[in-house]
């Protein structure tokens, strides 16, 4: 494709079938990305000059999740009066941009499983038909619900009607739109002031500007997906509903799935299992139900993940096993044991070949190979070196009730049971804490630590006390 398009993108609409308090349609998210952000990513392969966004309801919000990504430019539609009226209310821009560009595509900011191959296809037939207007249409035994493309006895694309708006013979009509479209800029701005609210809805449609476009003799045409029917269905399907929202998540997270057990990793129940798309999972891994990897979260080959696991943002390496537990921003080696009942918190590392069991959790902590904090215990802002044992109930309070403290301790150390160690403390290597002590001060290499008061036994104080 030798010539550039400029994009436009309708986002204007408040969704108020979302039931929503605050959130704009387009940024409800699909697998933990914006709608909006998926319909921009789908068009980027297109050969482009700029990008226009028309927005309304709630533009504050796109506009910070946009705010570092160039070549946009966000055009406000003072009031939703429809599809036609949001493309009117580009009008200035579309001009600008007719002096790079000399034709549009316009798509809804809602259809996030929109592929690039589609709008690819799309604009190069556009191109190579010499179209002044192309409507990318499908066929579909259920087009309830979707305005029908209507030709004339030549077979020429006529008009788009909407569902309100046919008649019986228009309703059986099996060709339907997209509402995906191609314009020649310049034609489409001589046409736009034409367009008149006489329907059902009392709304502009953009639908309306095609038999405009025929009654002028111009070249319009439609050009039918090549998807198969179920599959165009959904990749142009718009989201008005969390329902809707909800198929489009199911739909796209059966394809992320189907794509990693290509690539050699096993999932158990596959559709109990959720994945988002920036997340990586070596060969030979295996996947158990319930498990969730979110963000850009790296598994590495041969791992066990899972049942009942929720992994966000971290990287996990090869041969490690993950147990019904919750990670977040953490970085875990190779041959490590995590849990069950593992809380991970951002900023841990845990070094190859160490274990961290049930009912732990660490925080912004470095854990050494081969050390084993086995059950019951809190590690928060410390440093632990290599083939430490940490007992049960052992608790490192770096909290003083205003600042964060830092606790160390050295390699081949033994912490006891229901050890507190009262951070800022050091503890050197290859000391004992014995179980049961409170540790408030650095504690020398090779030592034992014991913190005990003096065990009390009074004989028949129960007989006593009667």
């Amino acid at each position: 494709m030798s010539k550039k398009y400029s994009i436009l993108i309708l986002a204007a609409g408040e969704g108020t079938r979302m039931r929503s308090s605050s959130i704009p349609k387009v940024m409800h998210t699909l697998c933990g990305v914006p709608l909006i952000q998926r319909v921009i990513k789908a068009s980027m392969p297109i050969p482009q000059e700029k990008i226009g966004i028309v927005v309304g309801y709630g533009n504050e919000k796109i506009k910070e999740e946009l705010k570092k990504q160039k070549n946009i430019e966000l055009i406000p539609q003072k009031k939703q009066m429809g599809s036609g009226n949001a493309v009117q209310s580009a009008k200035n821009w579309l001009q600008h941009v007719s002096k790079s560009s000399s034709h549009i595509l316009v798509v809804c900011g809602d259809t996030p499983l929109i592929s690039s191959e589609t709008l690819l296809s799309f604009c190069n037939f556009h191109l190579k038909q010499e179209n002044n207007a192309s409507i990318l249409s499908f066929k579909t035994s259920q087009p309830f619900g979707y305005g029908r493309i209507v030709r004339d006895q030549n077979l020429r694309v006529q008009k788009i009607v909407e569902e309100k708006d046919a008649t019986l013979e228009e309703k059986n009509i099996d060709e339907v739109n997209s509402a995906i479209y191609c314009f020649e800029i310049k034609k489409l701005l001589e046409i736009l002031p034409h367009l008149k609210n006489n329907n059902a809805k009392k709304e502009y449609y953009l639908t309306d500007v095609i038999e405009h476009f025929y009654n002028k003799r111009l070249k319009v045409d439609a050009f039918q997906s090549g998807a198969r029917n179920g599959l165009a269905i959904k990749e142009t399907m718009g989201i008005n509903t969390r329902v809707e929202l909800s198929m489009a998540e199911e739909f796209l997270q059966e394809k992320i799935r189907n794509y990693w057990m290509e690539q050699g990793v096993t999932m158990l129940n596959p559709s109990s299992i959720y994945i988002e798309e920036k997340v990586t999972i070596g060969k030979d891994t295996l996947l158990l139900p319930q498990t969730m990897l979110l963000g850009a979260t790296k598994i590495g080959e041969r791992c066990k993940i899972g049942p009942s696991s929720f992994i966000e943002n971290s990287n996990i390496g090869e041969n490690t096993v993950v147990r019904a537990s919750f990670i977040y921003g953490s970085t875990i080696g190779n041959k490590v044991e995590i849990g069950p009942y593992t809380h991970l918190r951002t900023g841990s590392v845990v070094q190859d070949e160490a274990r961290i069991g049930n009912f732990t959790e660490i925080k912004n902590s470095n854990i050494g190979k081969e050390t084993k904090v086995s059950h019951l215990a809190y590690i928060g802002d410390s440093i632990l070196g290599e083939k430490i044992n940490v007992g049960a109930g052992a608790i490192t309070c770096n909290f003083d009730g205003k600042n964060k403290h830092k606790t160390t301790i050295g390699s081949q150390s033994f912490v006891g049971s229901n050890v507190n160690l009262i951070a800022p403390v050091k503890v050197g290597a290859r000391s004992v804490l014995a179980a049961g002590s409170t540790i408030t001060e650095d504690v020398p290499s090779d030592s034992l630590a014991i913190e005990r008061t003096s065990l009390v036994i009074k004989k028949g104080w129960v007989k006593k006390r009667k």
